[in-house]
Formats: structure tokens, C-alpha cells, sequence
């Protein structure tokens, strides 16, 4: 009954507000982003005498480099969108509405929360999975890496880009806490492009999938536990 409740009240935030936009933001990601992996992918070709290139000869390197930022860039446009439909909401007059809903505080704020976190996650799968059936195939036939393509080298390719789309959607939710201390959209946007661009240090310093991936995802699932409480808790005591 639960579940069922929940997939109304998202269905129902899916009619309040149009997805539209993020549908264009998502296209112009993907293409930017197919347009900067081909770029990696040939900067050992472009200028073969500079030797801190060889990095990028590497599809494993290059393709951890790739969903790295992809996961910045999706963290970031989670902020957006919870800036659009729970920060602006909870602010001012627009949460007297919000509160005369019939319907628990909670429910409502897991409703946006859960709906926010899972466009992020399969906007960035179906993504950065045509990016990597498009970059694959033509690697195939014209390659542009030195290094060989396995199995095992797609597998481990499209295993990291799952776990990087789940963190993208942690760290929005991450970022969504800072800004609802605040009320303030300016807050949450830069807290994600602050907490993404740390993210992608510490992701850098691995650049191949294993276990230290896993530990980054770990840790975000962990600091969202509280992160979640928290905001019920601020929910329930908000006065209008």
C-alpha cells in the first residue's frame, strides 16, 4: 500500500511540474559529454611526444574520467531540480499549499525527494549507456586508444557508470539538505558543485573501477541515512 502511495504522489508531482526542460538539459549533456570522451580518447594522437598523456591511451582511464564527470555534472543537475521542486515549495507562501494537502509532510517531501533522486540516477544510465554503445562501436571499427577492447573491459565500463549514476543521486540529495537549512536555491547549487568537484578529486585519484569506487558510493549512502531524518524532522516542525 505504501509503495502504491508512493507511485501516486510521484506521479502526481510529475503532472505538477513539466520535466521538459531537464529532458533538453539531459540531451545537451549527453552529446557534450560523447563530444569530450571522443576528445580524450584522441589527445594521445593529437600530440604523441607528450608523455603525461599516455593516461588517456587506456579505456579503462578514459572511460572512469568520463563518468566521473558525468557524475559531477548529474550531482548538479539534481540540485537544480531539488531547488526547483522542494526548495522553492518550502519556501515561503508556496508551502502554505503545500501543507494543506491531506497527506503526511514526510510523505510528500519522500515523494519529491525519491522522484528527483531517481531521474538523476536513469537520466544518467540511459545516458551515458548510449554514450558508451556509441563510443564502443566506433572503437571497434576505427579505434582511436592504443589499448585493447575486452569484454571485460565494456563490463567494468558499464559497472562503474551504474555506480557513478547512484552516487550523482546521493549527492544531490547531499546537496538538497544544505540548501533546506537555508531555504535557498543559491545555497544548494553551489554546496553540489562544491561537494561534485571533491567527489571528483578523491574519484581521480583511482582511475580505474575497484574497490575505492564502492567506498565513495558507501560513504554517500551512509551520510544520506541522517541527512534524510534530518529533513523529516525540519518538515514536521516548519510553521506557515
Amino acid at each position: 500500500m505504501g509503495v502504491l502511495k508512493m507511485k501516486k504522489l510521484i506521479s502526481l508531482e510529475l503532472k505538477r511540474n513539466s520535466l521538459k526542460p531537464y529532458y533538453i538539459a539531459v540531451g545537451i549533456i549527453m552529446i557534450s559529454m560523447l563530444g569530450f570522451l571522443y576528445l580524450i580518447a584522441a589527445m594521445p594522437k593529437i600530440d604523441p611526444s607528450e608523455a603525461d598523456l599516455e593516461i588517456f591511451s587506456s579505456y579503462g582511464s578514459i572511460i572512469m574520467i568520463n563518468n566521473i564527470i558525468g557524475s559531477a555534472i548529474f550531482s548538479i543537475l539534481s540540485a537544480v531540480m531539488a531547488s526547483k521542486f522542494i526548495i522553492e515549495e518550502y519556501s515561503g507562501k508556496k508551502a502554505i499549499l503545500l501543507f494543506s494537502y491531506p497527506i503526511s509532510r514526510t510523505k510528500i517531501l519522500d515523494a519529491k525527494i525519491l522522484m528527483i533522486f531517481s531521474y538523476t540516477v536513469l537520466s544518467m544510465l540511459v545516458s551515458g549507456g548510449i554514450i558508451l554503445l556509441i563510443f564502443f562501436t566506433t572503437e571497434s571499427l576505427f579505434p582511436l586508444c592504443s589499448g585493447t577492447l575486452t569484454f571485460g573491459v565494456i563490463l567494468n565500463s558499464f559497472i562503474s557508470l551504474f555506480f557513478y549514476a547512484l552516487i550523482a543521486g546521493l549527492l544531490g540529495v547531499i546537496s538538497l539538505w544544505f540548501g533546506f537549512v537555508k531555504k535557498s536555491v543559491a545555497v544548494t547549487i553551489v554546496s553540489s558543485c562544491i561537494i561534485s568537484s571533491i567527489i571528483s578529486q578523491i574519484s581521480a585519484m583511482s582511475l580505474t573501477f575497484n574497490y575505492f569506487t564502492i567506498i565513495v558510493l558507501i560513504i554517500a549512502f551512509i551520510a544520506v541515512i541522517p541527512i534524510l531524518g534530518n529533513l523529516h524532522k525540519q518538515v514536521k516542525k516548519m510553521e506557515v
